[in-house]
């Protein structure tokens, strides 16, 4: 019987790390069937995969992603470099289950990372949420318990530790989401209404994910604690409830490495992702100390109309920007409400109103919300930064994702060519990375830690998630400037058996699914 995709002479990189081989890949259905000389098979579909890497598609655990899985176009960005599936939460970002008044009150805080502010999510369920994403998917969906909407639905923006009864009904929350196929639980501690929650609400939490065989993710406390102190908080919730650990957008440096060094000689499972850019991005709110973000924008702008709020919160930001300025960094907008100000920064906004820094902050905050987004450029030179690159990737704890956000005038490049630079730049021209382990980094290593089984390798009986790329071609072209430009190079994306990419463009088919946990 023939098969109904047969990849023929390209070399395997299995993504388990071991040295790629040549070898033919035979698919029936939604599955990996053969792998060997295949060359008396015939097949519905043949690719000459000679002279191309193939491995299996690519596994981005921290991906702003919701708008762009619902069809706001740009999904392309991501699928285009070969990934072929998504986890959820980042942040810990979600919207069920909770009524359409809540549910619209918390999407509205997160416009920034999602765009379409006017959007409101009616997901009173687990169920219906999942169920919104069946049938438009190109790529795969593995859900996380986003700890946001779990303390929303029980608290609301009201920011102070639950009551034992409140507490019970957010742990119910999250065994619902880790019953309906979590695989973890993600938090971001910088963002109300999860800068509100305490320690012993962390560890009670991630005792349920732990009971059920999960992991804990987190955007950590850089505001509340501090970097080094942030990890630690992270550190003990490991050490409390001996569950794995991974902090998101992290590299290593002279302040983490020491830390890493300890927990892993402890035994703590910790590893950290990063996708490998020298800037991050963000709103504006993110600068103010967690008691300022309480009630999200709304709740902010309402606040500035006291003049003495006004001037306070002002003061805050001036001094803020002043000091990535000062180490040689600079924010610009990537989007805002009313379309103005893409690629400004907000001094520059500010000198042309002749008016103060902080001020304009202030009243930028009030006319661009809520989706005032910037991409924050940090002050490194490009030999610190490539340092940093190489010690980070260096760890065997890290692994990629792209924390990428698909919308906006300017979107941060890392959406549309993390994945592309790790294979083009930091494999084909520098060398840091072998080409077996950066595959390993972005697809055997997440699907093992996060609980993926059968993706993330190749191999027979698991499911069909491919890429075929041309390892002297593959690069990332997205810009600061033009950040949408896609990766080239990558010749065929497969996601369950089917075609969704090739020769740089989507075919159109809707191949993906939401996996729920295994095991």
């Amino acid at each position: 019987m023939p098969f109904d995709l047969l990849i023929r002479g390209g070399t395997v990189v299995d993504g388990t790390g071991a040295a790629g081989v040549r070898a033919d890949v035979g698919v029936r259905g939604d599955r990996i069937e053969a792998i060997g000389d295949l060359a008396d098979h015939g097949a519905a579909r043949v690719i000459d995969a000679t002279g191309r890497i193939v491995c299996p598609g690519f596994i981005d655990v921290h991906v702003h992603s919701e708008t762009a899985l619902r069809g706001n176009g740009e999904i392309w960005g991501s699928v285009l470099q070969g990934v072929t599936t998504h986890l959820t939460g980042p942040d810990g970002f979600g919207w069920a289950p909770m009524p359409a008044a809540a549910g619209a009150d918390l999407w509205r805080s997160t416009a920034f990372a999602y765009g379409q502010p006017e959007l409101a999510p009616a997901w009173p369920t687990i169920d219906e949420y999942l169920a919104g994403l069946e049938g438009q998917l190109a790529l795969n969906v593995v859900t996380m318990v986003p700890h946001q909407a779990v303390r929303f639905a029980v608290l609301g923006w009201d920011p102070r530790p639950p009551t034992p009864a409140e507490l019970d009904r957010m742990r119910g929350l999250t065994r619902d989401w880790m019953d309906a196929g979590a695989v973890g639980i993600n938090t971001g501690l910088d963002y109300q209404p999860a800068a509100s929650s305490e320690t012993a609400e962390l560890i009670a939490l991630a005792r349920d994910v732990r009971a059920a065989g999960g992991i804990y993710a987190a955007h950590i406390r850089y505001t509340g604690l501090g970097r080094a102190e942030a990890y630690r908080e992270t550190i003990r919730i490991a050490g409390e409830v001996d569950i794995p650990v991974r902090i998101s957008h992290e590299s290593v440096d002279d302040e983490t490495e020491p830390i890493l060094e300890e927990a892993l000689g402890a035994g703590v499972d910790l590893g950290i992702d990063w996708y490998v850019y020298p800037a991050g991005s963000s709103h504006l709110l993110v600068l103010l100390p967690p008691e300022d973000q309480v009630g999200g924008y709304d709740a902010v702008i309402e606040r500035v109309r006291d003049p003495a709020q006004r001037k306070r919160i002002g003061d805050f930001l001036e001094a803020a920007l002043a000091e990535t300025a000062a180490g040689g960094g600079r924010e610009y907008f990537s989007d805002t409400h009313s379309g103005r100000h893409i690629g400004r920064s907000i001094a520059e906004i500010a000198a042309e109103r002749g008016a103060g820094i902080g001020a304009t902050a202030v009243d930028l905050i009030v006319e661009e919300s809520p989706e005032a987004l910037l991409v924050f450029k940090r002050g490194l030179s490009a030999e610190a930064f490539g340092a940093l690159a190489r010690r980070t990737l260096a760890r065997s704890e890290f692994m990629v994702s792209s924390d990428g956000i698909y919308h906006g005038a300017r979107p941060h490049p890392r959406g549309y060519g993390c994945f592309a630079q790790i294979l083009g730049r930091y494999v084909r021209e520098l060398g840091v990375l072998s080409l077996e382990d950066a595959v390993h980094r972005m697809s055997g290593l997440p699907a093992r830690r996060f609980g993926i089984a059968d993706r993330g390798r190749i191999a027979e009986g698991l499911a069909a998630d491919l890429v075929v790329f041309d390892p002297t071609t593959v690069a990332d072209r997205a810009t600061w400037e033009e950040p949408r430009l896609t990766a080239v190079g990558v010749d065929f994306v497969v996601v369950n058996g089917t075609i969704v990419a090739e020769a740089g463009g989507m075919t159109g088919a809707l191949a993906g699914r939401v996996v729920p946990r295994q095991g």
